[in-house]
C-alpha cells in the first residue's frame, strides 16, 4: 500500500510541476521567461558537468591494471583460485 501511496504522489506532484514549469516557460510575462529558460539551462549543463567530473574521478582514482596483473587473473581464473593485486587486496575472479 505504501508503494502505491509514494507512486500516486510521485505522479501527482509531477503533474502539478510541469503545468506549473508550462506556466512559466508559455504564458508568464518575458522576464519571467528568460530566467526560467537560464535557470533550466544552468541546471542542465551542471547536471552534464558533474557527471563528466564524476566519470573523470572514477579514472582518477581507480588504479591501473598492469600487463603483470593480467597475467595473473587469466592463470588464477584458469585454477579457479583468488588472485591478489600488487598492492595487496584480494581479486575475485570467477570460475566458470
Amino acid at each position: 500500500m505504501r508503494k502505491r501511496t509514494i507512486g500516486a504522489l510521485l505522479m501527482f506532484s509531477t503533474t502539478v510541476f510541469m503545468g506549473f514549469y508550462t506556466y512559466l516557460l508559455f504564458f508568464s510575462n518575458k522576464h519571467l521567461q528568460e530566467v526560467t529558460l537560464k535557470i533550466t539551462i544552468y541546471f542542465l549543463v551542471f547536471i552534464l558537468a558533474a557527471s563528466l567530473f564524476l566519470i573523470g574521478y572514477g579514472f582518477f582514482k581507480t588504479p591501473a591494471i598492469t600487463p603483470k596483473e593480467v597475467k595473473e587473473r587469466i592463470k588464477s581464473a584458469k585454477y579457479g583460485r583468488m588472485a591478489m593485486r600488487s598492492h595487496g587486496s584480494p581479486l575475485f575472479i570467477p570460475v566458470s
